[in-house]
């Protein structure tokens, strides 16, 4: 099978790579180091040798789930490593963006280890990371195609995650959906607003009673306990009145006040002034503890008609003080609580009443996101039916390299009525559905590949979209396991030149069981397993030009190898060489 080959669309171009994997006491493995090749890396052995343990390995390393079982029965832990070399400016950026400590260097050094009790640790260049953070690092550096992803290329959603893929329509995608993620948070807000109108208006209605009631009682600082003492003396009036009236009576008024008793001191002190002038003092001390006494005698017979018994006055204090008592036990133990929860309704109310206004400020703003979701998704309709055109092509002209001679394939873009349906329709990914139409027969209608499709056609379908798919694909290494998987001895051949041509922009690293696919490989690894000491051991050899040839012969016939088997080896390595000149001098 011939292939037109661009020599300038398939220059090597690999800036990142795995270069070494390091595997110690995972399950079978004991310990084992894998030096890998820039391009095309092959791993072969018979079933059930522990090929998968590979992949198991690199998976763990990568951050998947991973429990104590995988760890070699007699050992305490099992630890995975891995060596990149990334030139890639991006892929380091990408690195960077999710730890900063990390020094802007050529090679990493990814590292996972798990003990019998189920504690991971995990590293990059020997510094520590979380099992969640090394899996979107895991994810930056290599993608891994199992054996059994042919089944989610006949799920729809995964159909338009290639369509998307393909053309490139990652930004615009991601574009799309912060549109439609805040136009769904207008809806919601608005909806939310709506439902708690009745609520809001209940609320604005106790908040400004509320405020009304505390306001108009005009509460000052302190009152309550002026009151009482106002209160406390008023019920004690005729009590004081008693005392001040006796007072004053015994100091002017009674026939033998204090005040007549001065008087006369001070009279008879006066006739022996001439004698002895030293009295004076004394006679001054007395006059003037005597005008004393009437200023206080004065004041005592007013406050006598002050304190006189107002029952209306005691009325209007005790009616003053219930009030405060009330407004205290709804809003708190004292006035400057009550005046506190006052203020604090004027807030609420105030946010109250902005959320009504709010409510017209929403609907503007929602009506101009559904606008902007509508005009990004027109667009992401338009890219996708351009891409899926082009897709559908190419794809139409490897299916005739991969054996359907008669083979039809159509992408069918259907879009929603978003303009007439609302929002409600879309969803995150846009306003279409995406369905991969196949039919392989003549005279067959086009038909959803996930209704008419057999595995082996799905595989060689995978393969297809595969080969398109690698250039557009950012992560450096692709790991495909058993990607011949339901397809015959007839196609390998076909597969093993696509995977070589894949092998040119990234590094691959594949399993298969067919020797036409093994023959194109940079770099052949076989894995056996043998048993020491009733103990279970893999291995992993790098062949050389001869081991490669005597491995081919084996998995063309077995063990019972022949000149014939050895011939055929040798032409399948001389047919894969011949393609590679060809990529190298077309």
């Amino acid at each position: 099978m011939n292939f037109l080959i661009n020599k300038e669309s398939f220059i090597v171009i690999i800036q990142t790579m795995l270069n070494e994997l390091t595997i110690s006491n995972f399950a079978l493995i004991d310990d084992i180091t894998i030096k890998f090749d820039e391009g095309l890396n092959i791993f072969t052995g018979t079933t059930g040798v522990g090929k998968s343990l590979i992949l198991g390995a690199l998976n763990f390393l990568l951050g998947s789930r991973a429990t104590s079982d995988i760890v070699r029965s007699d050992k305490k832990d099992v630890s995975v490593s891995g060596l990149f070399f990334i030139k890639s400016d991006q892929v380091r950026q990408c690195i960077k963006e999710r730890i900063d400590e990390i020094d802007d260097e050529e090679e990493i050094i990814l590292q996972r280890s798990l003990d019998q009790k189920g504690r991971n640790r995990c590293k990059l260049n020997n510094q520590p990371i979380t099992v969640s953070l090394l899996k979107e690092i895991g994810d930056i550096l290599v993608n891994i195609h199992g054996q059994h992803e042919h089944e989610s290329l006949t799920n729809p959603i995964e159909q338009l995650s290639i369509l998307d893929s393909f053309g490139k329509l990652d930004d615009l995608r991601t574009e799309y959906s912060g549109l439609y993620s805040k136009a769904l948070e207008k809806e919601k807000l608005l909806s939310s607003l709506n439902d708690m109108h009745g609520e809001r208006k209940k609320q604005i209605d106790i908040y400004n009673y509320e405020i009304n009631e505390i306001e108009s009682c005009q509460l000052q600082s302190k009152e309550d306990e002026r009151l009482e003492a106002e209160r406390y003396i008023l019920a004690n009036s005729e009590k004081i009145q008693n005392v001040l009236s006796l007072c004053s009576d015994n100091l002017y008024e009674s026939d033998n006040s204090i005040i007549d008793g001065l008087k006369v001191i001070s009279n008879e002190l006066s006739k022996i002034m001439d004698i002895d002038k030293g009295f004076k003092k004394t006679l001054d001390v007395c006059n003037q503890a005597m005008y004393q006494l009437e200023d206080i005698a004065g004041t005592l017979r007013n406050d006598v008609e002050k304190y006189d018994y107002d029952p209306g006055q005691l009325e209007q204090i005790d009616e003053r003080v219930e009030t405060i008592k009330g407004l205290k036990r709804k809003y708190g133990n004292s006035i400057e609580d009550v005046l506190s929860h006052c203020e604090t309704s004027k807030v609420k109310l105030e946010q109250l009443l902005k959320e009504n206004d709010d409510i017209g400020i929403v609907e503007t703003e929602l009506i101009q996101f559904r606008k902007a979701v509508i005009n990004a998704g027109k667009e992401l309709t338009q890219y996708r039916k351009k891409a899926g055109k082009k897709l559908s092509a190419l794809i139409k002209k490897e299916l005739l390299d991969l054996g359907f001679a008669n083979g039809r394939f159509d992408i069918n873009v259907s879009t929603l009525d978003v303009e007439h349906t609302g929002l409600e329709d879309a969803s995150c990914s846009g306003f279409n559905n995406v369905e991969f139409m196949f039919s392989s027969n003549p005279g067959e209608d086009l038909k959803p590949l996930r209704k008419i499709a057999s595995g082996g056609e799905i595989s060689r379908i995978m393969l297809a979209l595969k080969r398109h798919l690698a250039l557009a694909d950012q992560t450096p290494v692709l790991v495909f396991d058993e990607i011949d998987s339901n397809i015959g001895g007839r196609m390998g051949r076909v597969i093993g030149e696509k995977l070589k041509l894949v092998a040119q922009s990234h590094q691959v690293v594949c399993i298969t069981h067919l020797p036409q696919i093994a023959s194109y490989a940079e770099q052949h690894f076989k894995v056996d397993k043998s048993v020491k000491k009733s103990k279970t051991y893999v291995a992993i050899d790098m062949l050389s030009a001869k081991e490669r040839l005597e491995e081919i012969a084996e998995m063309i016939r077995g063990e019972e190898k022949t000149d014939v088997t050895r011939k055929q080896a040798k032409e399948m390595l001389d047919d894969a060489n011949k393609f590679r000149k060809q990529m190298t001098t077309a």
